[in-house]
């Protein structure tokens, strides 16, 4: 914890503080001193976990090869969509002038979109194999990600509002699936450990996707705001350029989803009496 806590904090600084220059992005003392303090802290941590019998996280669960394939996804996942939750808000706050509750009714369509599937996505994770509907449901929420790269200053709030509709569709037939695929591979013995680790991936893929996210898009703004003739429609853009990204990662999150299982398998999970059984799992 001494060392990946820290670690983490100060690399996130580091990226963080790239935007702060000013005029584009800045890679001063700041920036790389932070960053760098980080990164060696964290591979501290990896050396330190590898060398433990009972480590904070245990890594050596990335022996597990479709728990790894899991993990790479969601984590590729998460830094799109939880760096995206962060500029949804800022767009209508910043753009549309709307107020903050505004704002948040703005985006529910999102949370009711996910509401809709995640109980569909729960079945179906026990009935069809797992690498015939993620992707699925990942283009779902690329098509409505795709929406919000094309925004404007005046894009109507029904078609964002669909639009996040969509994504939390997509969003619902994604995550939980994947974290029950990547669970269901290993052995009940090791079903907590897999359970923290991917616990904490998600917080940090989320926590780099904001820093990410929020450096692209303060970079889009410092470069497009001055000398705008329309600023609203220049600050637009640079919105849409950002989720532009967000998109793409969206889109490379395909990949590793490529490799889940395509056919049934069962669980290794096992009872007191050597039984299989699915153990539900809450994620964070």
């Amino acid at each position: 914890m001494l060392l990946l806590s820290p670690g983490l904090a100060l690399f996130l600084f580091g990226v963080s503080s790239i935007a702060e220059g000013g005029e584009g992005a800045s890679f001063g003392p700041r920036v790389w001193v932070s960053a760098t303090i980080g990164v060696l802290l964290i591979l501290a941590f990896v050396r330190h976990a590898l060398g433990t019998d009972k480590p904070l996280i245990d890594l050596r669960l990335f022996r597990n090869r479709r728990l790894t394939i899991a993990t790479v996804a969601m984590f590729v996942f998460v830094i799109a969509f939880m760096g995206a939750g962060l500029l949804f808000p800022s767009y209508f706050l910043q753009v549309r002038g709307e107020t903050t509750l505004m704002a948040g009714l703005l985006i529910a369509p999102q949370g009711l979109g996910a509401m809709v599937t995640m109980p569909i996505a729960g079945v179906l994770a026990d009935k069809v194999p797992i690498g015939r509907t993620v992707p699925f449901a990942l283009l779902v929420m690329a098509a409505g990600f795709f929406v919000f790269t094309q925004v404007g200053a005046d894009t109507p709030y029904p078609v964002l509002c669909g639009a996040l509709f969509v994504m939390g569709l997509g969003m619902g037939g994604t995550m939980m699936p994947i974290m029950t695929s990547a669970l269901k591979s290993l052995t009940n013995a090791e079903v907590a450990r897999g359970s923290t680790l991917m616990n904490i991936v998600q917080q940090i893929g989320g926590s780099i996707g904001t820093a990410v996210l929020s450096v692209v898009l303060t970079n889009q703004l410092q470069s497009r705001l001055p000398g705008a003739e329309d600023p609203l429609e220049a600050m637009a853009a640079g919105f849409g350029t950002t989720f532009t990204v967000a998109f793409v990662l969206v889109l490379v999150a395909l990949v590793p989803v490529a490799f889940l299982p395509r056919k049934k398998e069962e669980s290794h999970l096992l009872d007191d009496e050597d039984g299989a059984v699915a153990a539900p799992v809450l994620m964070h």
